[in-house]
């Protein structure tokens, strides 16, 4: 069975880029969708592609989906070893959307996201990453995929009830495109009622024949949630779509595993928790790691997690 690695990778610095999304950011309907934080590069997509060809060598191919960059300091890395620089190649947006390129630029992971299954020679099992998403330890392919089909980690939580209705009713202003409502939108969708499954935010296996299944007689549906330039609280998650279709089909399912997630701490107490992770990573406890925005932490936080983060993957390595 093949299995290959999808990444989705942003120089949100790059002028150009920056430029454009400016040009565009009248369409957003929420401040959190345009942040500059949402689209900060500080090398991690080196990292997570390390972390794949280190402790998941099962993975066939990467693919770094980007919107007409090129990530010229990740060839550097890969220059001494050519069959790791062979396994990755860049997948520009304008491949993923094809006849639909008509909506481009798009700037939303959501939009992205739902045409990730559309990769020129993707297979049919692959693994999907943010780029600060990193395997933490090595892993074998079942950790990802049995009998054919994802290994879904999460839980599940009650959907509707008095709680949410009240949230919903005390909201105010336009409503926040969240994590949590987009994986329970996606839930109703396909039919679930009372529950929904939310997924851990680590990486995510996926079958490239779900989503294409499920668009296939559904291309308005398809331009519509792919159009979107930024992330809007009307687009529901591909990825939990692409989950609840396959708890239809029968996808195992499990409790979060052990894995670590780091964002800019607050104080001190914050921080230690941070290096608590950290510690846990070089140990190699953890099955992955993500790193949310990084280029909020204080300079010398940033340095230090950059340091464990190449003892980790580089160094340890070289």
């Amino acid at each position: 069975m093949d299995i290959d690695a999808v990444i989705t990778w942003v120089d949100g610095d790059d002028p150009l880029h920056a430029e454009k999304r400016a040009f565009y950011s009248g369409e957003s309907n929420h401040p959190v969708s345009t942040s500059a934080t949402r689209f900060a590069s500080r090398g991690e997509l080196k990292y997570s592609v390390l972390s794949i060809l280190r402790f998941c060598p099962f993975v066939r191919k990467i693919h770094i989906v980007t919107d007409g960059q090129d990530p010229g300091f990740l060839w550097q890395v890969l220059a001494p070893s050519p069959e790791w620089h062979a396994k990755v190649e860049v997948v520009d947006h304008s491949a993923i959307y094809g006849e639909h390129s008509d909506l481009l630029p798009v700037f939303s992971s959501r939009s992205i996201e739902t045409m990730l299954h559309r990769i020129p020679g993707l297979s049919e099992h692959f693994i999907y990453f943010n780029d600060d998403m990193f395997i933490g330890r090595p892993l074998e392919a079942d950790f990802f995929f049995r009998s054919g089909k994802p290994v879904l980690r999460g839980e599940f939580r009650r959907s509707g009830g008095r709680l949410t209705w009240l949230k919903q009713y005390l909201r105010r202003g336009v409503k926040r495109p969240s994590f949590k409502e987009a994986q329970r939108e996606a839930a109703g969708v396909v039919g679930f009622t009372g529950k929904y499954f939310l997924a851990e935010h680590l990486p995510y296996p996926m079958r490239c024949s779900t989503l294409h299944n499920y668009y296939a007689m559904r291309a308005d549906e398809l331009r519509q949630q792919a159009g979107h330039r930024f992330r809007s609280a009307d687009q529901l998650s591909p990825i939990g779509l692409a989950n609840h279709l396959e708890l239809l089909e029968g996808a195992p399912f499990e409790p979060s595993t052990r894995g670590g997630y780091i964002k800019p701490p607050k104080n001190d107490y914050g921080w230690k928790k941070v290096a608590r992770t950290l510690a846990d990573l070089k140990n190699g406890e953890l099955a992955a790691l993500c790193v949310q925005s990084l280029d909020q932490f204080a300079d010398h936080h940033r340095r230090a997690v950059l340091f464990e983060l190449d003892e980790r993957y580089v160094r340890d390595y070289s």
